[in-house]
């Protein structure tokens, strides 16, 4: 789930996106004209609301028409990781000028969806934060990276150009008695994708920090369906939930989507978590997963 604030627009977005072992998939968006009260973080039927700054939030998406709805807590467990500021230019033109934050959790409520109710008390995940400037349309490739582990957590982003020209990379190590690693200076995966539906199956990834310390994690995927896509509203055919079980849905959607966020399961030193495997395409596109992306959509 995701809310955001655009002042130029004078506007506001927020979204959830519900995905199921078994195919299910939800998804919600609300809107609201937004101006002055930038901390009413509310739009339509979703409300945001800091209880304790840097530490809990209260997440709550009301009864509306998608049928998706959730009252749910985020807890910090961690200390937040401050990426480096992100600064990228295309032809001359700065198409990236950010600031960006992630946060490790533990998450406490629950969601409710075509009539039943999870709860999710105890589930590991986190929070991230971007202000600043980011022309989506233009990004050639991103992979942006959340493992939770049962003493921390690693956060991480790379951005690189089409031929694989390396535009940016930082990370590191979030640990719950509140100390951080050394940022990462190399972040280099090696990637399957189900070329079908972009999403990623296995991946080996190297970490490298600054001391040259190296990181090798394994991430595989834990159910082939548990995957979110960023793409054009989906059809819903009649209403939610979408079946993504059945491949020719899960393949239309796929087709025109940007980027996707997968479950993956991790092993790094005798340990396992899990997290989210970001993938994202498009501007000019990205050799290395022509195979997987084909094509480059532009958003609207």
């Amino acid at each position: 789930t995701g809310y955001g604030f655009y002042p130029k627009r004078g506007n506001a977005h927020a979204y959830s996106k519900l995905s199921l072992a078994d195919g299910r998939y939800w998804e919600a968006d609300g809107f609201q004209e937004q101006t002055e009260r930038r901390l009413d973080a509310v739009a339509g039927p979703f409300h945001f609301e800091i209880l304790e700054p840097m530490q809990r939030w209260r997440l709550q998406l009301a009864p509306n028409a998608s049928g998706l709805s959730f009252d749910i807590e985020f807890k910090a467990r961690a200390p937040l990781w401050h990426l480096k500021p992100i600064l990228i230019k295309k032809n001359d033109e700065i198409i990236v000028e950010q600031q960006h934050i992630q946060q490790s959790a533990y998450y406490e409520g629950e969601i409710r969806a075509g009539g039943e109710t999870i709860s999710v008390n105890g589930f590991y995940g986190g929070r991230d934060r971007t202000w600043g400037i980011r022309n989506h349309a233009k990004i050639d490739m991103w992979l942006w990276f959340a493992a939770q582990f049962d003493d921390r957590a690693i956060a991480a982003w790379l951005w690189e150009g089409k031929d694989g020209t390396l535009h940016y990379v930082d990370g590191g190590f979030c640990h719950e008695d509140g100390t951080l690693s050394k940022r990462f200076v190399r972040f280099e995966p090696t990637i399957e994708f189900d070329g079908m539906t972009k999403k990623p199956k296995v991946a080996q990834v190297l970490f490298v920090d600054e001391d040259g310390q190296e990181y090798h994690l394994k991430a595989t995927e834990g159910h082939p369906n548990v995957c979110v896509y960023y793409a054009p509203p989906i059809d819903q055919g009649g209403g939610f939930p979408v079946d993504m079980g059945n491949p020719a849905v899960q393949a239309k959607v796929a087709a025109v989507a940007m980027s996707n966020d997968k479950l993956m399961r991790y092993e790094l030193n005798g340990m396992t978590g899990c997290g989210i495997f970001e993938t994202w395409v498009c501007g000019d596109g990205y050799d290395k997963w022509a195979h997987a992306y084909p094509s480059a959509p532009m958003p609207e």
